[in-house]
């Protein structure tokens, strides 16, 4: 019995690998394998003994026979218990690591495996034909001791302020105080593309690559780093990740008309209580300074935005922006946590402002979450569907600080509301650095049509339906890394109104991995699902 289902096993896996693209042997099935679960395919890594060490740095080089629809690039996982994994793999126990993979059609073909440099495994990867594109990938993930038997430890990692939050510090147990074991999950190393004509057919996921030249002969472009996100990509991609990123220098501010000081008439019943809807969408500072490129703003003003945090261990890393729209939902993108995450992984932070004081202070809120609603048509391919309902374990209480958005109300076309000009905030990267630390900053930008957003790009046309919408002014100003999931907010008769989500956007071309924000930013257009949001929160 145990035989067939083997056979059943390897027969489903075949045929996902084949549907998925091609079925490739692994160069080194002693080292390498390729695996698939319910996320889809992805390798795993069985690491034996290179000698007794204080610290293991994991690279992996890998290609993939297209041009990344993203700037998710993928990671590497330690698999396993994050105590005593270093002083087992001293022992003779091999570390165990899952690699995920930014796209499963194609497969990812492995280059080459190194551990501290030293070479365990080498292949020839994919070589670009005519018309074709190759993408190379380098993923590093590096595990430490803090201090060895003889008090005597590896060099700290560096990093600056305003980089992502990718350094997590695990504490040791009670019993073991001689130990502090800390891992670093480095961003991935450059991708490159070498294309040779520009395809017509692409596979977008989030954030598709820069340009291909096409005039003349190809030219390795800038390399970059990206951080691990999710998805992110945006997150994590992830980035993260996926996902918070104006990358021009500050313009002076620029102030806008006041809003209309009549007094608002009452939206409809939009969240958990009439107590809820009488506080969404209107803050006790008066948010006139909406800036472009990006503006710091005061805490208070923007009291629905809160800071998405993934567990690790004892350590916790910031992942994505949200929206809470009732005392107890929240609204973000379905791929801050789709295939990353359990809901018992996730915290959620509300009322937050700066990301590195917000443990010491007496307003911010934590919680766990009871349920996490990612929307059943998400794709994590095209990203459609981008959507996910958070519910928190236990109701927040409104202040100053903590108060809903309110969702959308009335009309829901979207061509009523181009031209209009809303506010993202969020705690991405921007010209100061990566994104994911600090205070959050805000950004004004207008609604486009679709179809000017998809005359703008031809990628758009994959990326954008009738259930998305466009924002941005293509001068450098809009949501980039770590804004992913956070609300574009509106002002409709004197409330703010949570009507998209941020999701993706393009690369920039000038190779530093962050946004194209001279192009369109694809939002998911809440006020098209509201009938989902409106269940998943009565439930």
């Amino acid at each position: 019995m145990s035989r067939d289902w083997n056979i059943l096993f390897f027969a489903i896996f075949f045929e996902f690998l084949c549907v998925c693209g091609q079925y490739i042997q692994s160069p080194c099935p002693n080292i390498f394998d390729y695996k698939a679960d319910n996320s889809g395919p992805y390798g795993e890594i069985n690491l034996h003994s290179i000698g007794e060490v204080t610290s293991v740095t994991l690279k992996v080089n890998l290609t993939i026979a297209a041009r990344l629809p993203t700037n998710y690039v993928g990671n590497i996982q330690h698999i396993g218990g994050e105590l005593n994994f270093l002083q087992d793999y001293n022992s003779g126990v091999p570390l165990q690591y899952r690699v995920n993979f930014p796209v499963s059609s194609p497969l990812p073909k492995l280059v080459s495996i190194t551990a501290n440099d030293v070479p365990l495994c080498f292949a020839s990867g994919d070589v670009p034909g005519p018309g074709q594109y190759v993408t190379t990938i380098t993923l590093q993930h590096s595990l430490f001791l803090r201090n060895n038997f003889n008090g005597i430890g590896p060099p700290q990692p560096s990093f600056k302020p305003g980089g992502p939050q990718n350094v997590q510090f695990s504490r040791p147990p009670y019993r073991q105080p001689e130990y502090d074991v800390y891992q670093v999950l480095e961003p991935a190393k450059p991708v490159q593309v070498q294309p040779q004509v520009y395809p017509q057919d692409i596979y977008p996921q989030r954030v598709p690559e820069r340009r291909p030249q096409t005039t003349k002969p190809p030219r390795p472009p800038p390399t970059y780093s990206e951080p691990e996100v999710y998805n992110d990509y945006l997150n994590q991609n992830q980035y993260s990740n996926e996902d918070v990123r104006p990358i021009q220098p500050v313009k002076p501010p620029r102030r806008t008309q006041r809003p209309t000081t009549r007094p608002p008439p009452e939206p409809e019943l939009l969240n958990r209580d009439e107590n809820d809807s009488k506080q969404c969408g209107v803050t006790s500072i008066n948010t006139v300074p909406l800036i472009f490129q990006g503006s710091s703003y005061q805490r208070g003003e923007w009291p629905w935005l809160v800071a998405i945090y993934k567990k690790r261990a004892s350590s916790i890393s910031y992942i994505c922006s949200g929206t809470l729209v009732s005392d107890q939902h929240v609204v973000t993108a379905a791929h801050c946590m789709h295939g990353q995450s359990r809901k018992t992984d996730i915290i959620v932070k509300v009322g937050v402002f700066n990301l590195e004081d917000d443990w010491g202070d007496d307003i911010t809120v934590t919680r766990k979450l009871s349920d996490a609603a990612i929307h059943e048509g998400y794709n994590k391919t095209t990203l459609a569907n981008d959507l996910l309902v958070m519910t928190l374990e236990r109701p927040v209480t409104f202040n100053t600080n903590i108060k809903p958005a309110c969702l959308w109300s009335g009309n829901t076309d979207l061509n009523r509301i181009v031209g209009t000009t809303g506010v993202v905030t969020g705690w991405g990267a921007n010209e100061q650095g990566a994104g994911g630390t600090g205070e959050p900053l805000m950004v004004r930008i207008p609604v486009v049509s679709t179809k000017e957003c998809r005359a703008s790009k031809p990628e758009f046309h994959r990326l954008t339906s009738q259930k998305t919408l466009c924002a941005g002014d293509k001068k450098g100003s809009g949501p980039c890394l770590g804004d992913s999931g956070g609300g574009l907010y509106i002002l409709d008769n004197g409330r703010w109104k949570l009507r998209g989500v941020v999701s993706l956007a393009l690369l920039s071309q000038n190779g530093d991995a962050t946004c194209d924000l001279n192009e369109y930013v694809v939002f998911t257009d809440a006020a098209q699902y509201l009938p989902w949001i409106k269940d998943k929160m009565s439930k």
